[in-house]
């Protein structure tokens, strides 16, 4: 019964108790073992050649082709002696031996070479050790001959050169040829050995590959069976269930393996999308009474969201009604200081026209004299008087004007410079006292504007030093740090420490009934800030007070 149930139809051993992963397992595990088997067969076979190859590239070769340049270098000194000895003049006999010695010298060096390069080989060494007796052998028998060159009859040199000298060069020559063809020997055996050993482990890697083969070809027969079937049951199922059937089922196949599993997944799934078809329809029910609800709710914040619009049309009426207020109260500051400045301009044009007014009665009369150049004189004086309070009138009229408050390049030495002009009445220059930058310094703001804050803040100055002994106020401009300053300094009696948390309060002032209103400094802290800027207060450490305007450069800075 058992057996029945483990054997098919067709005698091929069923599968479906064994897990999917220990089937690939196995066929890993057999298959690493083929390539374990091909890698050690390949690596001892390539281990063999690379000796080989070794051995013939370091030893075998390298020492034939030094030989025969060995060979070539004796042969050539062979001919240059034998040519030099029946040279009948004596110089050219002379040079042609110092050409055979460098030859001699040349087949030193390269014996010498392979001398070191065969130093772990004794045969090798001996052969060479061999090579270089006979040579020098040979060239004791040269130097004998060419001792006696002059005491030998011809024939005697011909007996020499023809018998004994090429006898000992031959003994030289057959040497070397041994020890190359000795070389040529070896390079023979170890391409040979390279061969034999690539081809043994071709003929071990070809069986394996066979063998590899013929295990995977059963592997697949037997894989086809219990696991592609069974999947094709899977996505069968799969596809019905996706088509809406909801009936596709595959319960119990596979048994306990990996596949098992998955058709137990794909039940529990077919389970899951009957249970989601009724959530569905169940949820498509809820979902219209939802919308019904969302209806509602949504005209409720539609009433809503009309009431907050109407509430941010009247805050934001109430805010420009706010920024109106405030432009209009800076407005009226500026009336107000306008106004001080009238009274004190009122004062500055009685001397003038009181002047113009004795100027030209006097003109009058020395024209009825006919003193014409007391006459031009006395005009010279009133275009004069006349430009000055032209000045005067102007920079009140220029600073009365209403400013746009739009940014642009001001000059602070120059609005330093009005605003001093325009207080001129209150300000006593020998207690004043300026110092510029070395360079102009460009502010990005509003001229009218600033000319506000620094009357506003010397005028400030000048009250505080009315009870000082020796009332000074000290106004700087300076670039620092990549902004524009302005310091307003003075020696008057400072400011307490309840007063300066609140300097920059509306409406709070120190001055006595009638002073201000306590908004000068208010409206030109506001003003700096406009401007990206700040205004600053602080006691100097020397007694007094010195505020600080701080505003962006103008783009371009000195240029501007």
């Amino acid at each position: 019964m058992i057996l029945a149930n483990r054997v098919g139809r067709r005698g091929v051993p069923e599968l479906s108790g064994i897990s999917v992963r220990a089937r690939l397992i196995v066929a890993m595990a057999l298959s690493l073992l083929l390539l374990v088997a091909v890698g050690a067969s390949s690596l001892l076979a390539m281990s063999t050649v690379d000796r080989a190859t070794a051995e013939l590239h370091t030893r075998w070769m390298p020492t034939v082709r030094l030989l025969s340049e060995v060979n070539y270098r004796i042969s050539s000194h062979r001919l240059r002696f034998v040519r030099a000895v029946f040279t009948a003049d004596a110089e050219e006999r002379e040079r042609i031996f110092a050409a055979a010695e460098e030859r001699s010298d040349d087949a030193e060096e390269l014996l010498d070479m392979l001398e070191r390069n065969l130093a772990a080989s004794p045969v090798d060494l001996q052969n060479l050790r061999d090579i270089r007796r006979l040579w020098h052998r040979y060239l004791d028998e040269e130097a004998d001959i060419r001792a006696r060159l002059g005491s030998l009859s011809a024939e005697e040199l011909a007996f020499r050169i023809n018998d004994r000298s090429r006898w000992a060069f031959n003994l030289v020559k057959d040497q070397v040829n041994a020890d190359i063809e000795f070389n040529n020997q070896g390079a023979d055996r170890s391409g040979a050995e390279a061969v034999a050993t690539f081809d043994r482990a071709m003929r071990l890697n070809l069986s394996l590959f066979g063998c590899a083969l013929v295990l995977m070809v059963g592997f697949v027969a037997v894989v086809v069976r219990g696991i592609s079937r069974p999947i094709e049951r899977l996505t069968d199922a799969m596809r019905r269930l996706a088509e809406g059937d909801r009936a596709a089922s595959v319960a119990g196949l596979g048994g306990g393996s990996e596949i098992g599993r998955m058709a137990a997944a794909v039940e529990v799934f077919r389970a899951y999308l009957v249970e989601r078809d009724a959530a569905r329809a169940a949820l498509e029910r809820v979902n219209g009474e939802l919308e019904s609800k969302v209806e509602a709710r949504n005209a409720e914040l539609r009433a809503i969201n009309r009431n907050l619009e109407a509430e941010i049309a009247e805050r934001t009426q109430a805010v420009r009604q706010m920024e109106a207020m405030q432009a209009e109260l800076i407005r009226t500051e500026n009336l107000a200081v306008i106004g001080q400045l009238s009274a004190g301009l009122a004062h500055e044009l009685n001397q003038p026209l009181a002047a113009l007014a004795t100027l030209s009665e006097n003109a009058v009369r020395f024209l009825d004299r006919g003193d014409g150049e007391t006459v031009r004189f006395n005009l010279d004086r009133i275009t004069h008087l006349v430009a000055r309070m032209g000045v005067l009138t102007g920079r009140l009229r220029s600073f009365a004007r209403r400013a746009d408050d739009g940014v642009e390049p001001v000059d602070l030495g120059r609005s330093v410079d009005n605003a001093l002009a325009l207080l001129g009445h209150r300000v006593d220059s020998a207690r004043v006292e300026t110092r510029p930058a070395a360079a102009p310094v460009v502010a990005a703001a509003n001229a009218i504007r600033v000319e506000q804050i620094l009357m506003n803040l010397i005028g400030n100055a000048v009250d505080a030093t009315a009870a000082a002994a020796e009332p000074r106020v000290e106004i700087s401009w300076v670039e620092e740090g990549g902004r524009a300053r302005v310091r307003v300094a003075d020696n008057g009696v400072g400011l307490a420490p309840e007063v300066a948390h609140r300097i920059f309060e509306p409406f709070f002032t120190t001055k006595a009934n009638g002073g201000g209103l306590g908004l000068g400094l208010a409206i030109s802290a506001d003003i700096a800030r406009g401007f990206g800027g700040a205004l600053d207060a602080a006691n100097r450490a020397g007694g007094g007070a010195v505020f600080t305007l701080d505003l962006p450069l103008a783009d371009g800075g000195d240029d501007a």
